[in-house]
């Protein structure tokens, strides 16, 4: 089996909204979220520029995933946002959340210290401090319809979904697209254009 990494510029050309006007919504949303941030608890607790930014990736991710209908009791049921371990992103993820929904569903923050308290979140963040536990916290959601997201090399090894790569002050991310088959969820063709790069084999 072949593992391909496609670039940005190796990728078709699909006939979606251009991937220019897909780019500027996510990177004016995340703005106006990490504006919201700096007015808000941000100001006071020890989160950086690149975490606000990743805490706000978090939620625009949720507009460009597609979990199944079986996934959920309804479209009325809240889209629960895990945070893995002890920190202060949960704080800044609630205030990015607070008032919005997506297609017409509530977004809930919930923080998760133990793998087994991780099921049955639709998202589940994995910061890099949680490296020695992603065998487990990878285990507890494995068959289940959970976008992981992580922020490290051993995450992206382990077969995370998206994994956030920093390049100078820019915050940028890959897609493992085997990782979100497996896990029953269609990540938008408009999301995979703005991708660094997509991990798929054949």
């Amino acid at each position: 089996m072949a593992i391909i990494i496609q670039t940005r510029a190796e990728r078709p050309t699909r006939r979606k909204l251009p991937a220019g006007r897909v780019l500027i919504f996510l990177l004016v949303s995340a703005v106006c979220c990490v504006a919201g941030l700096i007015r808000g608890v941000a100001a006071e607790t020890s989160v950086t520029r690149e975490y606000q930014l990743k805490v706000a990736f978090l939620y625009n991710f949720t507009k460009f995933v597609e979990w199944p209908a079986n996934s959920s009791d309804g479209t009325a049921e809240p889209i629960v946002l895990g945070i893995a371990g002890k920190g202060p992103h949960a704080a800044e993820l609630e205030e990015v959340v607070r008032n919005r929904t997506v297609n017409g569903r509530k977004l809930v923050v919930k923080t998760v210290e133990t793998p087994e308290a991780a099921k049955g979140v639709h998202v589940l963040f994995l910061p890099a401090s949680e490296d020695a536990r992603l065998a487990e916290w990878l285990g507890a959601v494995r068959g289940a319809c959970t976008l992981t997201v992580g922020e490290s090399g051993a995450f992206a090894q382990s077969g995370g979904t998206i994994n956030f790569v920093v390049e100078g002050d820019k915050v940028r991310f890959e897609v493992n697209e085997d990782a979100a088959e497996q896990a029953g969820l269609k990540v938008s063709s408009q999301l995979l254009k703005l991708a660094k790069t997509v991990r798929k084999q054949k």
